[in-house]
């Protein structure tokens, strides 16, 4: 779940981080008797309203823990987190992206939490989050990582952009059948020749692969690494390729400095974004007239696979309290948790089942069932990120190709020779 934060709250985060973080990693009993816990998360100032809500829950609920929630900002948010293990000093409780806990799994800093699941202390059990949710949080059928929510990867699109550009709403496409890549190709044809940019393309894997899936290829399989024998990455690859070529799509890496694809958004600058909910409560702040669109496909189905992006709750190992750190854990992920935090204007899908209504408590944008048709066609990527540092691998090789400096065909050889390297190790 990549997010930006603005230059003005990362230095008040920054701020807080070195508060919430000095001292040992686990601030003891408070003045009142209370297990104090820090936790830490990224998210943009919309975002980091709706965390709270659960831990302000929790909090009431709770006559011997307190929580407090701190952000870390995006950028080089597990740098960041990784130093702060390494010298003692990281938060007791804190998100981990899908791509890096196989990171934290290998080097010990994250507790197991499979056995406290089974306790009466925990909120949530194993089995009520929804099925192919655990990626690379679980090694050896131990669980490290518990799914905060997620996120199936959508568009956003800018209504009064489309129509100032005289092109035909995604909307009408897909309720024809016809939301395809060659669709998408006329809509930002017309938004570029409008003098705006038509889709922000970032450059790390799952936005590669939102885009190999839609066409139904496959870069690896439950085990090996097959892109470089499925025409249909390639494909995939001089799609994005051309499109930035042609100024249909920009590449997010060539932005000026501070301008993220949810300023360009926000700005009237570029009509279609890529993401999970997590952009929504933010966006409903402005006044921009939006919607969600499933991401088109390039098969014979309407509605084709795309990128589930997740993220998980850990305990540090070296907490004085990581009893106390699970149980809240627990509540975060649970039913109640998610509830507390995603209904109306939440940042994310539920993770765990029967809470789904939660999405469609809201006015605005008019179709939040995309995002439950999203995670019910959609998938999280699993053998990529078992492999520590890969996705960094991969990214590099992704950005020379989007930059121009290196083709979609030696790119694919090059990414395919590396995962498969990576993952026999």
């Amino acid at each position: 779940m990549k997010k930006v934060i603005c230059s003005s709250l990362s230095v008040a985060l920054a701020t807080g981080l070195l508060i919430g973080c000095s001292g040992n990693t686990s601030g003891g009993g408070g003045a009142d008797g209370k297990v104090e816990l820090t936790f830490s998360a990224w998210g943009n100032p919309a975002e980091l309203k709706v965390y709270n809500r659960a831990v302000d829950a929790f909090n009431d609920m709770q006559d011997e823990i307190e929580v407090t929630l701190t952000g870390i900002p995006n950028d080089n948010y597990f740098q960041t987190l990784t130093t702060r293990l390494q010298g003692g000093q990281a938060p007791d409780i804190f998100y981990v992206g899908a791509e890096d806990i196989s990171t934290l799994i290998e080097n010990g800093t994250i507790e197991p939490l499979s056995d406290f699941l089974e306790t009466e202390d925990s909120y949530v059990k194993a089995d009520e989050f929804t099925d192919d949710i655990w990626g690379a949080s679980r090694k050896d059928e131990t669980i490290y990582g518990l799914p905060v929510d997620c996120n199936p990867y959508l568009m956003y699109y800018n209504k009064t952009l489309l129509e100032e550009a005289g092109a035909k709403s995604p909307q009408e496409y897909y309720e024809e059948g016809n939301w395809n890549w060659e669709a998408f190709e006329e809509v930002t044809a017309k938004l570029r020749d409008h003098g705006k940019y038509g889709f922000v393309q970032e450059g790390g894997h799952p936005h590669l692969l939102n885009w190999i899936w839609t066409n139904g290829g496959e870069f690896a399989t439950d085990d090996e690494v097959i892109g470089d024998a499925d025409p249909k990455v390639l494909e995939a690859f001089e799609f994005v390729h051309r499109m930035v070529e042609e100024g249909n799509f920009i590449f997010a890496g060539t932005l000026p400095e501070g301008q993220g694809m949810d300023a360009m958004f926000m700005s009237n600058q570029v009509g279609f974004v890529g993401a999970g909910r997590w952009l929504t409560p933010m966006f409903l702040e402005t006044s921009i007239d939006f919607d969600y669109i499933p991401w088109p496909s390039n098969t014979e189905n309407t509605l084709e696979t795309a990128n589930i992006a997740t993220a998980y709750m850990a305990a540090n190992s070296k907490s004085e309290h990581v009893e106390e750190a699970m149980k809240f854990i627990s509540f975060y992920t649970s039913q109640e948790g998610q509830e507390t935090r995603l209904d109306g204007e939440g940042n994310a899908v539920p993770s765990v089942t029967g809470i789904d209504e939660v999405v469609l408590n809201q006015d605005k944008p008019e179709h939040g069932q995309y995002l439950l048709d999203a995670r019910e066609a959609g998938r999280v990527v699993s053998l990529e990120y078992t492999s520590p540092g890969l996705h960094r691998d991969l990214n590099d090789v992704y950005e020379l190709m989007l930059l121009g400096d290196k083709t979609p065909e030696d790119a694919l050889k090059e990414a395919t020779e590396i995962a498969k390297a990576a993952l026999e190790e």
